[in-house]
């Protein structure tokens, strides 16, 4: 159980608005809606507690996320540069760094640590405090910021001030930690909802069940050039390795090729067991062309980095590109729903992979896309596709 320290006065100075920090207190109890996202919120707290007559030189927000590559996200607001904000890997806090920082003591104790740092003592207990006076910082505080789930965060407040914090001040900003741990509760629920979805389902379709589409047939037409990729040899290599080999090994593989999807303006709407499905929308000022060229792009790079890569002495991708309008939206049954595409140009584009396949060919383009990808395509096989009508052409791209 927290207990709420007693703070002793370190030097009397003009004392604290007290009517100020009531402001305060009732905006963050209030939702704190007058801010725009969290670096605007982190901003509006500091600027409200100087006014009150609170001397801050240094605010951190430290807060952990539920996501796949990021540990916690720092928000830290100084009197010179404002906001900034800061990811930590999911290394952060290793044993060495319970040494250095007291956030840990502060979040696994659910206590307040405060340490005045014109005293030598204090200088040796945390690297990083040594660190801040150093900077000219002559107290520092650290706060945890309990969830009504007991889940533990932290804030940080240090002043440059001679004589460091007073006792009202350090009284103010204890009256403040409570409502401010509620807002960002509130900020770190829809984020990490905004994250997970994100994950799981791709960012456009997470931005959409976040905005309330989350209805069976919610959804929309749109159109986007369509890559699906797969490894070649699957199933021989995965009968070699064992399945915990198997996913690491994908996964790596994944690593060097994903990242390109969105860097070159797609977005991956299924991993498919050993491959993917991704899209590059067109549309408005982005014209079939350019979303083709993208896929193709992303293609080429993600061959090059592979073969660079350690797991690209192992694997190869091969690639299907083709694009057209489609339905993409809510389908399932009860209370399980999944956002996905459906629609001819995607079984079309699924075909070509097949055929791709069963051809041993490396990457194909069909007769839509072929011509934004050369001048001259070559058509490389005509097979029929099931559910459609006639051979089909297919382009080495």
């Amino acid at each position: 159980m927290l207990v709420t320290p007693k703070f002793d006065p370190v030097a009397e100075r003009p004392g604290v608005d007290h009517r100020q920090i009531y402001v305060l207190v009732a905006w963050l109890v209030d939702g704190a809606r007058s801010s725009t996202d969290a670096r605007s919120f982190v901003e509006e707290v500091c600027r409200r507690l100087l006014a009150a007559g609170v001397p801050l030189d240094r605010v951190g927000l430290f807060i952990n996320t539920l996501h796949p590559n990021v540990a916690a996200r720092r928000f830290l607001w100084t009197s010179a540069e404002g906001v900034t904000m800061q990811e930590g890997p999911i290394s952060l806090f290793s044993p060495d760094q319970h040494l250095e920082n007291p956030l840990p003591l502060v979040t696994s104790r659910q206590t307040s640590v405060r340490r005045m740092l014109t005293s030598p003592a204090s200088l040796t207990e945390f690297t990083i405090l040594a660190d801040l006076r150093e900077e000219g910082f002559t107290d520092y505080l650290a706060q945890p910021l309990i969830f009504t789930t007991g889940e533990t965060h932290a804030a940080t407040f240090a002043t440059r001030h001679a004589a460091g914090f007073t006792g009202d001040q350090l009284a103010a900003l204890e009256r403040v930690r409570q409502p401010l741990a509620r807002v960002v509760e509130a900020y770190l629920l829809r984020m990490n909802a905004a994250c997970i979805i994100s994950t799981y389902v791709g960012r456009g379709s997470g931005n959409q069940i976040l905005q309330g589409r989350i209805r069976r047939g919610d959804g929309e037409e749109i159109a986007a050039a369509i890559l699906f990729a797969d490894l070649i040899g699957f199933t021989e290599l995965s009968n070699q390795l064992t399945g915990e080999q198997m996913v690491e090994t994908l996964n790596d593989a994944f690593d060097v090729v994903v990242p390109l999807v969105e860097a070159n303006g797609g977005e991956i709407l299924k991993f498919l067991g050993d491959g993917f499905f991704a899209i590059f929308p067109y549309g408005g000022s982005r014209l079939i062309d350019d979303a083709v060229r993208s896929a193709r792009q992303t293609i080429m790079e993600g061959e090059e980095r592979l073969a660079r890569a350690p797991v690209g002495r192992d694997v190869a991708f091969r690639w299907a590109l083709h694009a057209g309008r489609f339905h993409y939206g809510n389908i399932g049954g009860a209370n399980r729903l999944d956002f996905t595409a459906i629609g001819r140009p995607v079984n079309y584009a699924a075909r070509l992979l097949a055929a791709a396949s069963d051809l041993s060919l490396k990457h194909v383009a069909s007769g839509t896309v072929a011509e934004y990808l050369c001048t001259m395509p070559r058509v490389a096989a005509e097979v029929e596709f099931k559910g459609f009508e006639g051979k089909q052409k297919i382009y080495r791209c």
